[in-house]
């Protein structure tokens, strides 16, 4: 009896080991990824399975592309004189008025140091969802964002994020 309960109270520990033992999946930029730089100013990295679809000639606007998913990059200037916080629900309203819902706010601590907010949420209209980290400075807005449909989104997200978190931008400090 005391052997056959040792033998139930170990399968019982090896159990919740491999059922509560989720391996967390690391991504290597430098090994999974390619790095995009713009100017001497930008970088980030992509994942090297998506391939580049369009970018501008000046690449303010950058697009990479996997079957249903997106990465993209865009800078947009700054036409008015509002502070960075205000900007920050600005741009929240911008996402609302293209018809996103569950928008989430959150200021993620990236490597770089760089002051970046995470935007995200969904497109009610389309079911995309969507991750966008921002940055501000007082001439522009910089956007590295992703968007796919619910199942890749909630799929890949986890991955996606260490691309995102790789956006990096010279202060000029």
């Amino acid at each position: 009896m005391n052997k056959y309960l040792k033998v139930v109270i170990i399968l019982v520990c090896f159990i919740s080991l491999v059922a509560c033992g989720k391996k967390e999946e690391k991504v290597q930029l430098n090994k999974e990824g390619t790095l995009y730089e713009i100017g001497k100013d930008i970088s980030f990295y992509y994942p090297s399975d998506f391939e580049l679809t369009s970018k501008d000639i000046n690449e303010s606007t950058v697009q990479f592309s996997k079957e249903n998913q997106v990465l993209y990059y865009k800078v947009e200037d700054n036409i008015f004189d509002n502070e960075i916080k205000e900007r920050v629900e600005l741009y929240k309203g911008e996402l609302e008025s293209s018809g996103a819902i569950q928008i989430e706010v959150n200021e993620p601590a990236l490597e770089s140091g760089l002051h970046c907010y995470e935007y995200s949420g969904n497109y009610q209209k389309t079911g995309l969802k969507f991750m966008h980290l921002v940055y501000f400075d007082e001439n522009a807005t910089y956007i590295y964002g992703y968007e796919a449909n619910e199942s890749e989104y909630d799929d890949y997200i986890d991955r996606i994020i260490v691309y995102l978190e790789s956006f990096t931008k010279s202060t000029g400090l």
